[in-house]
């Protein structure tokens, strides 16, 4: 296919890539050891991939006070050393649109924060993390994820986690959560909030996917939703890049325009999304969603640019050098 449209010259932006947990499920010591994959140096490069958000992917058998920090500690250690040559995000303010070009940045997400119980939270903000998921699938001590058969709200020490976020301004990605915590949050947490990679209900009717009402919601309060490309969200079984655009094209039916979004979830699933498998297939996605007749700003927008106006709203505090 030959690409006219400009769209194709925008930079993007992926609001979910497990990339640290690739790195230390394959025992590598550093990104460019990454050979295969959707997210390899030879994925980005030519791509204009301008920013990936990375999460600090913590699994739940290591939930509880003697693990679950240590482990959150080993992926950020393990993020900072590894992921050469992209390079950390000192600042969202540091972002321009159209992209500058250079390396590929990164900003870090915590993905089940059980951890957060006893971590030093000025720490790592200091060194960039502002981002937050409570659970991943399954229970731990601040909340259910949406894995667990019969879920319950925040706990106690959940709530007041979020109190001290919400102080410090973090962005809370609702992902995960169960739906009981979801609506708490929602209801209780004045701070910005998102989902960051995530299904949809009516088309795959899951608990770990967002029901109509939830997606609503979550863009009254001004969240940001990125649809993941994992076919076990999209459709429940094998999924293409037609299923994303008919997904893609039923949020802008129900939500403006500017709060839908991708995120991955690229090295957090097995198998892949046909005519998605890494990034260099996402100008063919912004091609199709040209042809359906969205608008230019619409396209670059999902393909990025509302990720980044989301990061710059909430996060940027015009603090580092770019």
């Amino acid at each position: 296919m030959t690409f006219s449209s400009p769209v194709v010259d925008c930079s993007l932006v992926d609001g979910h890539v497990d990339l640290p947990y690739a790195l230390e499920r394959m025992s590598l010591p550093a990104f460019a050891a990454l050979q295969d994959g959707p997210v390899t140096t030879e994925t980005l490069s030519g791509s204009r991939v301008e920013l990936i958000t990375c999460a600090l992917y913590c699994p739940d058998r290591f939930n509880g006070p003697e693990s679950a920090w240590p482990q959150l500690n080993r992926l950020l250690n393990l993020a900072q050393s590894g992921l050469g040559p992209l390079r950390p995000l000192p600042d969202v303010s540091c972002l321009t649109r159209p992209w500058a070009g250079g390396a590929t940045s990164y900003q870090l997400l915590v993905e089940n924060g059980d951890g957060l119980l006893e971590a030093d939270l000025d720490s790592l903000q200091q060194q960039g993390v502002r981002m937050v998921g409570l659970t991943h699938a399954g229970c731990n001590r601040l909340a259910d994820g949406n894995g667990v058969a019969k879920p319950g709200g925040l706990r106690p020490e959940g709530r007041s986690l979020l109190r001290e976020l919400e102080r410090r301004g973090w962005v809370v990605d609702l992902a995960h959560l169960a739906e009981p915590g979801f609506w708490e949050v929602l209801d209780g947490y004045a701070g910005p909030v998102m989902t960051s990679h995530t299904g949809l209900r009516s088309f795959c009717d899951r608990p770990r996917n967002l029901s109509r009402e939830q997606l609503r919601a979550l863009v009254e309060r001004g969240g940001v939703v990125g649809l993941a490309l994992a076919p076990e969200m999209l459709t429940g079984d094998e999924a293409g890049i037609d299923d994303v655009v008919g997904q893609l094209e039923w949020m802008l039916e129900q939500i403006p325009a500017e709060m839908v979004a991708i995120g991955s979830d690229y090295c957090g699933f097995d198998g892949a999304c046909r005519g998605l498998e890494d990034y260099r297939n996402w100008r063919t996605l912004g091609e199709m969603l040209s042809e359906r007749g969205f608008s230019e700003q619409v396209v670059r927008g999902i393909l990025g640019g509302n990720w980044l106006n989301f990061y710059r709203r909430w996060l940027s505090d015009n603090a580092g050098a770019c």
